[in-house]
């Protein structure tokens, strides 16, 4: 088999010699053939197919549009909008999801995100897994988790094609090829839009030319040596900021999505298997980038690497227009393979072939994306909190409910009942939130998230005030349980938890001075929970308004749950070992919480199994 060398030597030369006669050269992948016009991929060359539903490859571009174009007819929470043209005057479309209102179900505007896809021709990558960040939504749009919750407290808005024109360009010519100085630049690798450029992969004069997308935006636009004024450049920028007309659609989907609410970006690209973070040097806006990235990363046990960049410097791309924009956290994200290209897959290796992903690969790619997609759009959507709670006994008299209710000005707790605790008996506690707060497998049980969350994950105390001493007794939750049988959560499943716990037959409940039940939990992305939920969280100005923790903007934990009031200078504060961790920077192997925690096995059944009390901690008031 020629070397790689030797084939770039061959290469180089026959096209100086076409350029020379004014004709491109082409050269051809195949599976196995090499020669001076043919480029050996060492697997099958994916071809576009023409199929209205996900295959084991890559669809064409009329397919995947038809395609969404008849879930947009199918599904009312699916609308199609043009947002502009193609240098070409193709039309560009935009899908937004959401339901009817622009509210969340607990209250508050609705947060906005926009995802990207095709900015770039060669990276089939991208449509296929946007388009099937839609479809996968839509069909499970009512399954009463975590899609049906996107749909009902979020507005976003996809487009999977940005680079109509330049896609249509490979698509052409899905295994020819055009290449100058050995870098293959027409054909099945164009990566710049159409302009100025003909369809015939023939004529050599424009081979070259068009304006990458990735770096025709503001703030940066033409500011860095990664972008080129040479409109034969790979990375020429054009002629000024936003002057191609598929970026002026990208900004128009920002105005569709709602841009007083965006809260998230993402453009979609491949390869190298990484998120870059755009950050701005504003702390709050970087550090939920990098949470984020982190929740997005963890739905594929951490095989997605982050490289976090440097603010206040850029190369024109559409993540740093969003991310200065809006302040609001932007990624771009690089579909796999790594960079080791097609040799991830048993290929050859050769020039640029990390482009080509082998049509085995792609069902798992996109299924893997859509879901790192999810887990985004949940972190963003709302911060978690706790909604509701019913203290019960067995026989099912309420000794205590309470609930957050939307106000005109945010929400208000309202007590409907507190009634006295009785000695030694067992009760039953229900928490409910407003989303879900645990993942599922494929069979629908409770499962961890990487190590962001556990199955069980829960730590619940009182915190008692008697005589002047404050004591915090905490419960064993170990065979507590969220709720994933039908009737038996709130609005999605594991939105609810319940446990049983069995009052000390020796402490008179009814005569302490204070009693307050606390919580401590993260969601399934480990956010942790808003302290006061009577103010609504928004995204504001590079930061989260309304999600108050104890010293930060962090979260903290849950002690509205007050069963007798307390002296005020005995107020509850949180737990002294929480039980899960800020999220991690790095990713670890997941592991079983310290407190809470009910081990690997998934939880079967509804078993409400009587608790009884683990620990009790006692300090001197005012130490």
């Amino acid at each position: 088999m020629p070397s790689t060398t030797y084939l770039k030597s061959a290469i180089a030369l026959s096209v100086s010699l076409a350029l020379a006669q004014g004709q491109a050269q082409t050269f051809e992948y195949t599976q196995s053939e090499n020669s001076q016009n043919k480029i050996a991929l060492g697997y099958p060359v994916p071809m576009p197919i023409d199929s209205l539903t996900p295959v084991d490859g890559f669809r064409s571009y009329d397919a995947l549009m038809l395609r969404l174009q008849q879930l947009d007819e199918q599904s009312d929470a699916l609308t199609r909008v043009q947002v502009g043209l193609t240098t070409e005057m193709r039309e560009i479309w935009a899908f937004q999801m959401s339901d009817a209102d622009d509210v969340r179900r607990t209250g508050g505007t609705e947060h906005s995100a926009l995802i990207n896809g095709g900015i770039h021709a060669r990276e089939w990558q991208s449509p296929e897994a946007t388009a099937y960040t839609i479809e996968k939504l839509t069909a499970s749009q009512e399954d009463q988790h975590l899609h049906q919750y996107l749909i009902e407290n979020l507005n976003f808005v996809v487009i999977p094609v940005l680079n109509v024109d330049g896609f249509l360009q490979t698509q052409r010519y899905p295994n020819m090829v055009t290449d100058s100085q050995t870098i293959p630049r027409d054909g099945r690798m164009r990566r710049k839009n159409m302009n100025g450029v003909d369809s015939d992969l023939s004529t050599a004069n424009d081979n070259l030319l068009g304006v990458d997308l990735n770096r025709n935006n503001n703030p940066f636009w033409a500011t860095s040596s990664s972008s080129s004024d040479d409109g034969t450049e790979l990375i020429y920028h054009g002629v000024g900021p936003a002057s191609e007309p598929e970026i002026q659609a990208l900004q128009n989907a920002a105005v569709l999505a709602g841009e007083e609410n965006l809260a998230f970006y993402i453009d979609t690209h491949s390869f190298t298997q990484l998120y870059f973070l755009h950050n701005i040097g504003v702390t709050s806006t970087d550090n939920e980038t990098a949470r984020l990235s982190t929740a997005m990363r963890a739905a594929n046990n951490f095989r997605y690497a982050a490289s976090p960049e440097t603010a206040g410097v850029g190369i024109g791309t559409t993540g740093e227009y969003f991310a200065e924009t809006y302040q609001i956290p932007s990624f771009t994200l690089e579909i796999e393979p790594t960079r080791n290209g097609g040799l991830q897959y048993g290929g050859n290796g050769v020039s640029h072939d990390g482009f080509i992903l082998p049509a085995s690969a792609v069902a798992r790619m996109r299924n893997e994306v859509s879901s790192a997609n999810y887990s985004g759009l949940y972190s963003i959507a709302d911060t978690p909190f706790l909604q509701s709670v019913t203290i019960a006994s067995i026989d099912g008299e309420i000794a205590y409910q309470s609930a957050w209710a939307v106000t005109d000005t945010g929400r208000e707790l309202q007590v409907a009942a507190n009634n006295d605790l009785q000695s030694g008996q067992t009760y039953e506690i229900t928490l409910v939130f407003n989303k879900p707060m645990r993942a599922l497998d494929d069979d629908g049980n409770v499962v961890n998230f990487a190590n962001l969350s556990s199955e069980n994950g829960v730590n619940l105390q009182w915190q008692v005030v008697d005589n002047g001493t404050v004591s915090e007794v905490h419960l064993d939750t170990s065979t507590g349980e969220w709720q994933v049988e039908q009737g038996s959560f709130s609005h999605y499943k594991t939105d609810t938890y319940r446990v049983q716990v069995t009052l000390d037959a020796d402490t008179q409940w009814s005569y302490l001075s204070g009693l307050t039940l606390v919580v401590n939990v993260t969601d399934m992305t480990g956010t942790r929970l808003d302290i006061d939920p009577s103010t609504i969280t928004q995204w504001r100005n590079g930061g989260y308004q309304g999600y108050e923790g104890d010293s930060s903007l962090d979260g903290s934990v849950d002690n509205n749950t007050v069963l007798i009031e307390p002296p005020e200078d005995t107020s509850p504060t949180a737990p002294t070992t929480p039980t899960t961790p800020t999220t991690p920077t790095t990713p670890t192997t997941p592991t079983t919480p310290d407190s809470g925690g009910s081990g690997g096995g998934s939880l079967g059944g509804l078993l409400l199994l009587g608790l009884g009390l683990a620990s009790r901690r006692t300090t001197k008031k005012g130490t």
